[in-house]
């Protein structure tokens, strides 16, 4: 793991502008962190969850039942400001096969929140992901992504992306995926080497009749990148 930190320090030591900051795994030391950053960002600036506007001290409660949950899955990490220690950044990632809602009761009643977001998730992945790679071990989920706001020029996502990539890569995973809910997300996963595989435009999308996500402007990307050497 060390090999990995280092490998994103010299990368932001050699990025003009770049914040001084650091990426570590994610674990116990940062769980209270992580899991208020995630509220913030979230609540604040995701488009699809802004929809919902949901009440903070809910969304928090789950989330750190969350980001315990990602802690036993090692495959997450956090950025850390090196001046003040603050955790300024995060990336949450699963195993494309798992279901966090089979393991936990808890994550079950927070997605169910959102359940028009899962259900477009769901659709997205159904209609792009090649099903090839839909089993255990093969392909790597980045689930979720936050930068606190005033760190978002530092490169910060880019060297999220890029740690929880080659952690990946280094644990056997063979594929990357990720949703882009905003043209900003696209970016920095386009920037890191991930492809859009597919896209479905939010005005399109309606569930039950119902057009959820028409006060959304653009789409839902599917990004994919091979973890394999060509």
């Amino acid at each position: 793991m060390a090999g990995y930190q280092d490998d994103i320090l010299k990368t932001c030591a050699n990025s003009p502008g770049s914040a001084n900051f650091q990426i570590l795994p994610l674990d116990s030391s940062h769980s209270q962190s992580a899991a208020s950053l995630y509220t913030d960002v979230f609540i604040s600036d995701e488009p699809t969850t802004l929809l919902y506007d949901p009440d903070p001290s809910v969304f928090r409660s789950f989330a750190d039942i969350y980001v315990r949950l990602l802690i036993q899955k090692n495959l997450s990490f956090v950025a850390m400001d090196n001046e003040t220690r603050d955790i300024v950044g995060f990336i949450f990632c699963l195993d494309i096969a798992s279901d966090i809602r089979d393991e936990d009761e808890d994550m079950a009643r927070f997605l169910s929140l959102f359940h028009e977001t899962v259900f477009l998730i769901g659709e997205l992945e159904r209609r792009y992901l090649d099903i090839d790679y839909l089993s255990a071990g093969r392909t790597l989920h980045i689930y979720q992504i936050g930068v606190r706001k005033k760190f978002r020029r530092s490169r910060i996502a880019l060297s999220l992306v890029n740690m929880a990539l080659k952690h990946g890569k280094e644990l056997g995973y063979l594929k990357a995926v990720a949703e882009c809910t905003s043209s900003a997300s696209k970016q920095v996963f386009s920037a890191s080497g991930f492809k859009q595989s597919g896209s479905i435009d939010y005005d399109s999308f309606y569930i039950d009749g119902v057009n959820f996500f028409s006060n959304i402007n653009g789409c839902i990307s599917l990004m994919t990148k091979d973890l394999v050497d060509q």
